[in-house]
């Protein structure tokens, strides 16, 4: 019963809402691509990236779904990827571009496995609380001795943990699938310096479009955490799209700059999953997964009212960029 209210309050916004959804996957199987795809199939009309921007503000029969990749993981290559190619279905692949070809996993796997041995003991320096408010450096040094010191290993050959390779991305890229950047590293932007922040944006935008042989046109911040002067130097290195992890519908409120995707997870039920959607759509009730809470409110009411303030005058307006930039991630 609760399936099948989820499902029509789902059918009812869609029915009156404009724009539409990015949704934000990391690694699914063969059955968890089908289920996803399915249930979405069920209310939006999936569209890839060149599209965006022309959907953003329109209305149609359903409203859109983008879906998009991120960290560069096997199983997108091998498993997710071919599916969504057999169903016709478009994506982006956010890859953390120091992260392909090589054989370190991503700081996050090794953390998930020492929370699993660990559990309430893990040192305080690596508290869930603490652990993403660390220079990039720090918190590998952190992870590295905490491993090593407790015997943890990861299993190199699991495809949802290890990297695709350039080769993997570049048939990805022939296949019709977008590439995008993801950082050099997987480290919070917001907690680097700024010289540190636009070299790894930048050097990660660069090698990607060296790899595959045309210039990257979307970033994704790792972790979501993002300012509009790191957002503002993505753009100045070329790409057009630039996304956050804020849980929200896109429309025309959104620049390309700035634009929200909705996680999902793999072995979330269908139940589960329109609720979320549905909560999104409301634009006031999900925290943002990059720990910032629900302060994404604050920053889509001082652009709305930006924008009623710009058509009632011609004098110059405040831009919003600036409460981004002073904004605590």
């Amino acid at each position: 019963m609760l399936s099948i209210v989820s499902s029509a309050a789902l059918s009812l916004l869609c029915r009156f809402k404009s724009g539409g959804i990015i949704v934000n996957e990391h690694t699914l199987t063969l059955d968890q691509t089908r289920s996803h795809v399915d249930i979405l199939h069920r209310h939006f009309d999936f569209i890839s990236l060149a599209e965006l921007p022309n959907r953003m503000g329109l209305r149609h029969k359903k409203p859109f779904c983008l879906l998009t990749f991120d960290d560069g993981k096997r199983s997108n290559a091998t498993v997710t990827a071919p599916e969504l190619c057999r169903l016709g279905v478009p994506a982006v692949f956010f890859v953390v571009s120091g992260f392909l070809d090589g054989k370190r996993p991503l700081w996050f796997d090794r953390y998930r496995l020492l929370q699993e041995k660990l559990g309430k003991t893990l040192p305080y320096g690596l508290s869930s609380r603490i652990v993403k408010q660390l220079p990039y450096d720090l918190l590998l040094d952190r992870i590295d001795r905490a491993c090593e010191r407790h015997g943890v290993q990861v299993d190199a050959t699991d495809e949802d943990i290890c990297a695709m390779t350039w080769d993997h991305a570049r048939e990805l890229h022939k296949r019709g699938f977008i590439i995008g950047a993801h950082g050099v590293t997987h480290a919070v932007m917001t907690r680097e310096t700024a010289a540190n922040a636009f070299d790894n944006i930048s050097r990660s935008i660069a090698e990607v479009s060296a790899e595959i042989g045309e210039p990257c046109n979307s970033f994704a911040f790792p972790n979501g955490n993002y300012t509009a002067q790191l957002a503002s130097h993505a753009v100045r290195c070329g790409v057009r799209f630039v996304m956050s992890t804020e849980p929200t519908w896109v429309d025309q409120r959104f620049p390309l700059w700035r634009l929200p995707r909705l996680q999902l997870f793999g072995p979330q039920s269908r139940q589960r999953i329109e609720r979320k959607i549905s909560a999104a759509a409301l634009g006031c009730i999900l925290a943002n997964p990059d720990g910032t809470g629900r302060t994404y409110r604050l920053v889509n009411r001082l652009d709305k009212l930006t924008k009623q303030r710009a058509t009632q005058s011609s004098s110059p307006q405040p831009n919003v960029a600036t409460a981004l930039s002073r904004r605590d991630d």
